[in-house]
């Protein structure tokens, strides 16, 4: 459907009711298999329209003859509008279909001919009825079982929740709400249902079953959200790190995003500058928040767990006023715990209040904000000998007591603005502003000597500061057969670093009897830290054009930069602007069966910002990627398998020839993988498996890193699987069984004559919902969730002396109630 309104309502695939007895099974049958079918390509997904404009406006429909079931889904998603009808109406019938320019009651009509049903069309709703019925009514049997009185359906959006795992559409890879078997780039996508089940305690654990995607320890990452994606960092530099397809942070150490806040996490993989500007090759990892909800929500959860993990969450939402114009939401988390490192707390504070104002069907404000407090300490990287040798063991803290801590307080406050005019036209305008406030003190091991542990420390204190808008026109019409979604726009982001670094003294720490009685000395005469800052702005013009089966994309972004570094111990001002066209192109066929190949090129830019030895600025790192995919999704099936095979290269990366004293800019990286991905729901079965081979490593390098050198961290292997079970059809309703597996193979560790040993660890989890045995859809939820949970001992190494060790069995309960 071309030029059609969007509805404020955002609900999740399904309402489901109250069904039992005998005709529970059929009814989920049908339940299942049109949640399946609302991705059918025979309809553009499209935005709802109000009453008024459905029976005044005309728009292109192109829904083809099929199961009445599957067209009524399909003109649900072409149009975004709520569909309640009774599934025995539809069952075994068949409809014409809807093509042409036609108005929603017009091609709701066609949809329905010679069923001998009509409908109803109320704001952005549609009722299906019997001829001549008033109301939809259920029915009751001799035993006394009512049977499922309607299903209630609204379409998925790319910035929505989805029920499941099996996410169908998304905004990552185009800036505008498209079907994912549509979009020519390897997209994977984390769901808030995904995460409720696993309870990730970081991001790094959200992404764990995603294929690509390698982190550090847990040790780090419960303080920094640093992801290797396709080998390639995309914390460094220009940071991948997005928060609703905008650019978060200005510097990896301002702290890790919180899992609970999240309606979804994707993950685009590739060259992505196109649409996102100054970026690293690997890609970006787009976080979406928990926003308003137009039907009331209410969750409180408190846990216990390992190492006297305490935390309470909770989430509010849905409509202020009777007519739905304003609606919230409110997401919080406390948390007071220890760490499986003596001495090391693992406490959070997290609040999320969202305020949504949508006066008519064609405007939407959305006010986003957030606070978050992490308080911990850092794990200082140990030499690969002392963590394979154990001489330190796991929980052993190194650090000074009333010394060390990593305090971070992090804060933001945007909006999200849309209107759709009256000819069809999408304005767009996101902003966000965000600080972070971090005091960073810890101590660092420079060598081990029988039971003498040598160390030094770091004194820092850091802030930064950034502030992004992205503006964007979209516009959808036809040229002949060809329908067209133009978007076009432009995007700033302006960021600043200040780092006051201070190095010291303090004395030996002994292993076999150890005492935290040495008092730190810090130099602060001379300040190793530096201020930098960055301005970015971009323009950029996509169109995505469907011609019967074939999806074409094509895209072209101009970017400038303007950045520069001051060091406070040299007093050295340094500054660069630089300037690039990045494009990308994306070729899909989508046949009638559910399989899209697709073919694609795209390019990155990110200028380097760091001084050279002459304190000079470096040339931005470019790089390409070629990709050629394949996803099935069959029709009336909850499936989606990804496969993707690329080729991507980094020019222009700044390697040392000395150890760090001097560098230059000779080298290049290239990236050559295979990723399989597959999400499924069957029945009471949930699946989530993925296997990803990456040779990652530098084509030119220098004497420190020589060429063929592998890439840190990346394994050549990864392999997951993860599997729930629902055991209602067993006698067990409300109990649920779940585990999964996550395998990586060796990682090498540069200019070293070892490799890191790879690892296999398993989680799993137990839970039961009371409400489900009356399919009451609240009330209380108990679970159990473990992870490593044959307490695996593993480390991960970014270079000989920076190891860390794994987490150890950990283990969580939660009590949960929802109402």
């Amino acid at each position: 459907m071309r030029g059609g309104r969007r509805s404020g309502p955002e609900a999740g695939d399904l309402a489901q009711q109250n069904p039992a007895g005998p005709l529970l099974k059929p009814a989920l049958a049908a339940v299942l298999t049109i949640a399946a079918a609302m991705t059918a390509p025979a309809a553009l997904a499209q935005q709802p329209v109000s009453q008024e404009a459905a029976t005044q406006r005309r728009a292109s429909f192109n829904i083809a003859p099929q199961p009445l079931s599957s067209a009524l889904v399909a003109f649900s998603q072409a149009t975004q509008m709520q569909l309640f009808f009774n599934a025995n109406l539809a069952r075994g019938k068949n409809s014409p279909g809807a093509r042409g320019p036609l108005t929603n009651s017009e091609a709701v009509r066609k949809i329905l001919a010679g069923s001998g049903l009509t409908y109803r069309i109320s704001g952005g709703t549609v009722t299906i009825v019997d001829q001549g019925a008033a109301v939809i009514t259920g029915s009751t049997s001799a035993d006394g079982s009512i049977a499922l009185e309607q299903i209630n359906i609204s379409g998925e959006n790319a910035w929505g929740p989805v029920q499941g795992y099996v996410a169908k559409r998304s905004a990552s890879g185009t800036k505008t709400d498209t079907p994912l078997i549509e979009t020519p780039q390897s997209v994977s996508i984390v769901t808030a249902d995904q995460i409720k089940t696993t309870k990730p305690a970081s991001m790094a654990d959200a992404l764990s079953y995603t294929p690509g995607i390698v982190s550090q320890s847990p040790a780090f990452s419960r303080m920094v959200d640093d992801f290797m994606v396709r080998g390639f960092n995309v914390a460094t530099g220009d940071l991948g790190m997005l928060r609703d397809g905008m650019k978060l942070q200005t510097n990896v150490y301002d702290g890790a995003q919180e899992p609970y806040g999240l309606e979804r996490v994707e993950v685009l993989r590739g060259a992505s500058s196109m649409l996102y500007g100054q970026l690293g090759p690997g890609g970006v990892v787009n976080a979406i928040s928990k926003r308003p909800t137009a039907e009331p929500l209410h969750e409180v959860n408190v846990e216990y767990g390992s190492y006297d993990r305490k935390q309470v969450s909770a989430d509010f939402g849905g409509p202020l006023t009777e007519d739905g114009a304003w609606s919230y939401r409110l997401t919080g988390l406390l948390r007071d715990a220890d760490n499986w490192v003596d001495d090391v707390p693992d406490d959070r504070r997290y609040i999320a209040p969202a305020l949504k104002w949508s006066p008519d069907d064609a405007t939407s404000l959305t006010l986003l904000g957030s606070y978050q407090q992490i308080r911990t300490r850092f794990a200082p990287p140990l030499p690969y000998d002392v963590v394979r040798s154990e001489r330190i063991p796991r929980d052993m803290f190194v650090g000074q007591h009333g010394y060390d801590r990593y305090d971070s307080d992090m804060f933001t406050l945007g909006y999200l603005f849309e209107h759709e005019f009256d000819n069809g036209l999408k304005l767009r305008n996101n902003a966000r502003y965000f600080r972070a406030d971090v005091q960073w003190d810890y101590l660092t091991v420079t060598g081990l000597s029988g039971d003498t542990l040598r160390r030094g420390l770091w004194n820092r204190t850091e802030k930064s500061t950034g502030f992004t808008t992205d503006t964007s026109l979209q516009y959808e019409f036809d040229t002949g057969p060809a329908e067209h979604t133009v978007l076009g726009g432009i995007d700033y982001y302006r960021g600043t670093y200040e780092s006051h670094r201070f190095a010291g003294a303090v004395g030996p720490l002994d292993l076999s009897d150890p005492v935290y009685d040495a008092t730190p000395i810090v130099n602060f005469a001379s300040d190793r830290g530096w201020y930098q800052s960055s301005k970015q702005i971009g323009v950029y013009l996509q169109d995505q054009i469907k011609i019967d089966k074939w999806v074409l994309l094509l895209g072209g972004r101009y970017d400038w930069s303007d950045s520069g570094v001051t060091s406070y111990r040299s007093g050295v001002v340094s500054n660069r602007k630089d300037e690039a066209f990045t494009g990308r192109a994306g070729l899909v066929y989508l046949f009638d069966n559910g399989l899209a190949p697709y073919a694609s090129v795209s390019q990155s830019f990110a200028p380097t910002t760091g001084p050279d030895g002459l304190y000079g600025m470096f040339e931005p790192s470019k790089g390409t990627q070629y990709e050629v995919g394949l996803r099935y999704q069959p029709p009336g099936s909850n499936f989606l398998l990804s496969a993707a095979i690329y080729d991507l290269t980094q020019t222009n990366v700044v390697t040392s020839a000395d150890g760090g004293i001097t560098f230059e800019q000779i080298g290049e990286v290239r990236s050559r993988g295979f990723e399989l991905e597959a999400k499924a729901e069957f029945g009471n079965l949930n699946l989530i498996g993925s296997y990803a081979y990456t040779d990652a490593r530098s084509v030119k390098g220098s004497q420190t890193i020589p060429a063929g050198e592998r890439v840190a961290l990346v394994p050549y292997h990864t392999v997951s699987l993860w599997a729930d079970y629902a055991l209602d059809d067993v006698g067990l309703k409300g109990a649920k069984i779940g585990a999964g597996a996550r395998y990586l193979s060796s990682a090498n560790i540069p200019d070293f004559d070892k490799d890191v040993p790879g690892r296999v660890l398993v989680d799993a989890m137990v839970s039961y919902d009371f409400g489900a045995i009356d399919k009451k859809y609240e009330g209380a939820t108990l679970s159990v969730n473990a992870r490593n949970l044959f307490d695996k001992k593993y480390y991960t190494c970014v270079d000989s002396g920076g190891c860390r060790y794994g987490e150890p069995l950990t283990v969580t309960a939660s009590l949960g109630y929802r109402w």
